[in-house]
């Protein structure tokens, strides 16, 4: 809770209450829960009545920034007038948008089939393909099988090392092209695209949105959700529920005159 005056009297300051605010926001743990499986993360009511709000206002743009893949994403959050980010920010689809990264390609499909095989035996293990890189989930692999499941991941790897990296988040792998780009790089991508000064807001939960934090710097307001002790964020927020109370803080402020 700690952040949460200093993050309100920041929003509050001159510089935000005159300019137009890009708001990113990655998706899992941050606008929708964690759960146990990949496959049951929804948005509630609430934040999804909060982002209509957001939407209909001409101050205010919405990206939902994800490593899940784009379709994947702009279905579960299903609304109008959002810029979407699927994979880490390498495909970006929104009004008047639709791009995908020129340097980097399909996933070859033998590869998340293979990785499937070498992960045969060891329970609560999932792959996720998403067209651009994969994921492997381990919420549900009991403690004593992890690391055998890094071990198989990093060796199935080894040899691709020119192509993906790996970056561990919160109980998932991240199989992800070696091209340096990130959800910091898509912000601000979105951000150029839009006409006027738009002052640049990114909130996420995990060590995958670390790298957006450090590409974005001092250019945007970055707030990392979760109980950490370090983080390249600018402020911390405890839980999950206080990006909602946020997002209602942005609905309620006064609109700006010149719109």
């Amino acid at each position: 809770m700690k952040d949460w005056t200093r993050v309100q009297d920041r929003l509050g300051k001159d510089d935000f209450l005159s300019s137009r605010i890009l708001l990113g926001l990655d998706f899992d743990g941050t606008l929708s829960d964690l759960v146990g499986s990949p496959e049951d993360a929804v948005l509630t009511p609430g934040t999804r009545r909060l982002l209509r709000a957001l939407i209909s206002r001409p101050d205010i743009r919405v990206a939902v920034l994800s490593g899940r893949a784009l379709e994947d994403i702009k279905r579960r959050v299903g609304l109008r007038g959002v810029y979407y980010a699927g994979n880490h920010g390498l495909q970006i689809h929104g009004p008047g948008l639709e791009w995908t990264h020129p340097h980097v390609g399909r996933l070859d499909a033998s590869i998340w089939r293979q990785l499937e095989e070498d992960l045969k035996g060891i329970p609560g293990a999932v792959v996720e393909p998403k067209r651009l890189g994969l994921a492997v989930h381990y919420r549900k692999v009991p403690k004593r099988y992890v690391r055998r499941l890094a071990d198989r991941v990093r060796a199935r790897f080894m040899g691709l090392r020119d192509r993906y990296r790996i970056l561990r988040g919160k109980k998932t792998f991240d199989i992800r092209s070696t091209v340096p780009w990130d959800k910091g790089h898509a912000l601000d991508a979105i951000r150029k695209r839009l006409t006027g000064g738009w002052k640049g807001l990114f909130i996420g939960d995990d060590l995958t949105d670390e790298e957006g934090f450090r590409t974005l710097g001092p250019r945007a307001l970055t707030i990392r959700i979760g109980q950490v002790k370090t983080s390249a964020a600018q402020f911390v927020l405890s839980h999950r529920g206080q990006v909602d109370r946020l997002l209602e803080s942005l609905a309620a402020r006064p609109l700006l005159s010149r719109g």
